[in-house]
């Protein structure tokens, strides 16, 4: 579905110029769950604002179902970090925007937005403001809002970062759940390996900057899966390995 290909991109800085992606290679088949996971500020953000055609590569392609969509914007549904809910929107309304922007008519957006909010088990929120929320039930709904866009594949910019370690957890299990019932294709970013492990079908290690892939991953757990996975031998060794390719990389 997805397949960046040799994407370099650098930025001026004074004088030189610096390379934030080294020649990056990747795809993310229809329907699967694939995860980023590098340093601090090597560049993986970037790489989102790339595929989002919010910046265009110095060279290489962006390909979307086999189109070329480099420099183009509108392809992807993209969460970032942060919620982003319009403060002045109720639950329902902040849920409906990517099928406004589309140019649904908004009572079918409205009605849509309700469905799943009642899948989601969200429907006695959709009346209330984003400051009568927790942090965690934010970001569901920021999660919505992605999830019901009309663009399939899904890119979520560590959406669980500023979260604490509870909320953190509920919320990887939430979305486990919620992705395994409905089976989104899915590009995350996330400095947890834990997380990765637990959520992906494959993982892409990147380098520090100029980042690189330094492995790609196969996730061999079968599906469905709980956190009980944390605990067995073969989670903890592939951990340790890339865990440790992060260290010297």
């Amino acid at each position: 579905m997805l397949e960046c290909r040799n994407i370099i991109k650098e930025f001026q800085t004074g004088k030189s110029r610096m390379r934030v992606l080294d020649n990056i290679t990747l795809k993310v088949d229809k329907g699967e769950f694939v995860s980023i996971i590098g340093p601090s500020g090597c560049g993986k953000s970037t790489l989102f604002q790339l595929i989002g055609g919010l910046m265009t590569p110095d060279s290489g392609d962006i390909f979307l179902d086999g189109r070329n969509i480099t420099g183009q914007s509108g392809h992807i549904s993209y969460m970032p970090q942060h919620n982003t809910l319009f403060p002045w929107r109720t639950v329902e309304e902040n849920a409906i925007l990517a099928l406004e922007i589309a140019g649904e008519p908004r009572r079918q957006a409205l009605r849509t937005a309700r469905e799943w909010l009642e899948r989601l088990g969200l429907e006695r929120y959709a009346k209330e403001y984003p400051h009568a929320l927790s942090g965690g039930m934010q970001q569901r709904v920021a999660f919505l809002r992605a999830l019901i866009s009309p663009q399939e594949l899904m890119c979520l910019d560590e959406p669980f970062g500023a979260l604490d370690a509870l909320t953190r957890h509920d919320m990887q299990q939430w979305l486990l759940d919620i992705w395994e019932r409905h089976r989104r294709t899915v590009l995350f970013i996330t400095h947890s390996i834990e997380e990765a492990i637990l959520l992906s079908d494959r993982i892409y290690v990147l380098s520090n900057k100029p980042a690189s892939v330094v492995r790609e991953f196969a996730v061999p757990f079968a599906r469905p899966r709980s956190e009980r996975l944390l605990e067995e031998q073969q989670f903890v060794r592939l951990r340790t390995e890339i865990h440790g390719l992060l260290r010297i990389h």
